[in-house]
């Protein structure tokens, strides 16, 4: 009878072990903005909430075959939830929704005004965000977009993941982040959105 338990106890492990090695299945789009995969559970919910995943470095480029790496490592840890991996052809704004409530330059530390944000965010646009530098309105000094202080962390990016409904209160931030970056080995960063 030992010898029973102990077969179905290393049969469910050798099975369990066996269902994770398994390829996830992923819809694939291409368009002219680039390549988006979704992974969709049926039991998945929709959800004004969204964890974004970019890297640190916005111009980092990723290949179908590291968003394959990246995207098994994430859909193992939310397994449950609508999950999106998009792989662009030029850098875009990964922002934080209504979380965002305030920018602030990187050398004085004094707010700037949405209006003379949102008017850069424009000019680069036109330049595919190739060009983000601009002068600051409050102590006339250089710096990029990028290099803001934005109090709901924010920013840009050629890669971008996205989880729809995450869980919030049940992520460990430091801790995911500092798992995709080791099974990645890339520098990443989480920015918290809500529509």
């Amino acid at each position: 009878m030992k010898k029973l338990v102990i077969l179905l106890f290393l049969f469910q492990i050798i099975s369990a072990c066996s269902a994770t090695k398994e390829n996830i299945q992923m819809e694939r789009k291409e368009n002219e903005n680039g390549i988006e995969f979704t992974y969709k559970p049926s039991n998945s919910v929709f959800s004004d909430f969204q964890l974004k995943i970019i890297p640190n470095d916005y111009n980092l480029e990723i290949t179908e075959e590291k968003n394959q790496s990246i995207a098994e490592f994430i859909t193992r840890t939310f397994p449950e939830k609508e999950i999106t991996f998009e792989i662009k052809n030029k850098v875009d704004f990964a922002d934080s929704g209504v979380n965002l409530e305030k920018i602030t330059c990187p050398h004085c530390r004094r707010e700037i005004e949405f209006e003379k944000w949102q008017e850069e965010m424009a000019k680069a646009e036109e330049s595919d965000f190739i060009e983000m530098e601009f002068v600051t309105p409050c102590c006339k000094k250089g710096t990029s977009l990028n290099n803001l202080i934005y109090d709901s962390e924010s920013g840009f990016s050629k890669y971008q993941i996205t989880i729809i409904n995450p869980d919030f209160d049940k992520v460990n931030q430091q801790e995911l982040v500092s798992h995709i970056e080791k099974q990645t080995g890339l520098k990443m960063k989480l920015v918290w959105a809500q529509y």
